[in-house]
């Protein structure tokens, strides 16, 4: 069996960090593989604005890959994950070789760098969109005049969250059997 270059550098233990950094484990039907190591952000986002009459608030989560050399973190390659902080677990589901931990997710100072990152990633690209009320779909890109679609646009504009809007949930290292 050929191996693979990322395989090669897997140990039959996980990589053990420091304490004040957690480590989950994603949910997983799989029963071999390798385990990869990820971030794992979650958070409520709240959106509102009195005067629109909006008061939202959404859960997100987020996970992105920790490839061995990393030493910054960027939360614009992350992916949305279906995988809530109830969902997480603590313990390995399988047991299962694991790829190495960057040496940045060892360091506290690092690791408190990334999740900092992660609030704000949220607050610059999270948007609300309220719903078009009284006009029918695609109505408004299809206005007689420039001029109405802009009167238009302030009922229609999305909306960012405020300062403090974003509450990070967690941030941690996620295994994902792979």
């Amino acid at each position: 069996m050929a191996t693979t270059p990322k395989t090669d550098l897997a140990g039959p233990t996980r990589p053990l960090g420091i304490p004040e950094i957690p480590q989950v484990f994603l949910p997983t039907s799989s029963k071999k593989g390798t385990y990869s190591p990820r971030l794992y952000g979650a958070a409520t986002v709240h959106f509102r604005d009195r005067k629109r009459k909006i008061d939202e608030l959404r859960q997100v989560a987020f996970t992105v890959p920790l490839d061995p050399g990393v030493r910054t973190m960027d939360w614009e390659g992350a992916q949305v994950t279906d995988v809530t902080p109830a969902q997480l677990l603590k313990q390995a589901p399988v047991d299962a070789p694991y790829l190495p931990l960057p040496p940045g997710a060892m360091q506290l100072n690092t690791f408190t760098r990334w999740a900092k990152n992660f609030d704000r990633w949220l607050a610059r690209t999270q948007r609300y969109d309220p719903p078009v009320s009284g006009v029918p779909a695609g109505a408004a890109a299809s206005a007689a005049s420039p001029a109405a679609a802009a009167a238009d646009a302030p009922d229609v504009a999305s909306l960012a969250p405020k300062r403090g809007g974003v509450s990070v949930e967690i941030v941690a290292i996620a295994w994902e059997l792979g």
